[in-house]
This record gives structure tokens, sequence and C-alpha cells, in this order.
């Protein structure tokens, strides 16, 4: 079974990446798995451990990243491939080749742009690091 780890964040280029894993599982004579993975920033600031709890924190990132999630998994499903989802939270590039490897990933598929496009130029983007970072190929979708 071909495991694919797709990074989703709910950009057009994260929409694009998930075609492509349709279109590669649909033509694969092998059964296909995909992850779909949703990264979310920690919350950040002084008051934020002072103030909310731990459990809160998490309910946040859960809903934020199944909003993300969602429409994605239901495409797959849709399509007939057999998907997990997954929610991170820290920095994405990091936690994307992480990922990759805790689940034994053949591969991670991403878009060359997400939603932090103007942080990635002035500090080095997510793909870029995914690339340097994951164990197994990273297929950049444009």
């Amino acid at each position: 079974m071909l495991k694919l780890l797709v990074a989703v964040d709910g950009s057009d280029f994260s929409d694009r990446a998930l075609d492509y894993v349709l279109r590669r599982a649909a033509a694969s004579r092998d059964p296909v798995k995909a992850h779909l993975l949703n990264v979310q920033l920690p919350l950040s600031g002084v008051n934020v451990k002072l103030f909310i709890s731990k459990e809160s924190q998490q309910n946040y990132h859960r809903e934020e990243a199944m909003a993300v999630l969602e429409p994605s998994r239901q495409r797959a499903l849709a399509a007939g491939i057999a998907c997990e989802h997954h929610i991170g939270v820290g920095d994405p590039g990091g936690t994307i080749a992480e990922y990759a490897r805790s689940l034994g990933c053949d591969e991670v598929v991403m878009g060359t742009h997400g939603r932090g496009f103007l942080a990635g130029a002035v500090m080095g983007s997510v793909a870029q690091k995914v690339v340097n970072l994951a164990p197994v190929p990273v297929v950049l979708v444009k």
C-alpha cells in the first residue's frame, strides 16, 4: 500500500496537491492511503498559558484544523481513497516532516505555497523546509 502524507491548509495550492493525489490513486495499481495533515501554529503570547487552559487550546486547534481538513477528507472518501486525518501543532515544516517519519509514509505531497506565503517569502518557505527535513521524497504541486 502506498502511503501519502498530504499537507492540507485550505489554500488553492493545497487543493491542487490533493487533486494530484486523487489522480495518482486512480491510476495506481496498488491501493493508496492518504494521510491528511493540517498543522496549526501554537497560540502565543504571555497570557495564553496563564488564562487559557490547555484543553481550551486543544479544542481551538481541533476546531480550526477540522474546518480545513473536512472538505479534503470528503473529497478523498468520495473518490474511494482510504484516508486518515491528523492535526499537528507547531512549526509546519518540522511537523510535516515528523509526521511523514512517524506514520511511515512513502511520500509527502504538498502545495508550493500555502496560507503563510508572505511569512515564507521572508523566512524561508515551509515547502523548502519539508524538502530539507523529510525522510522521504516530497512532491511539490503548484
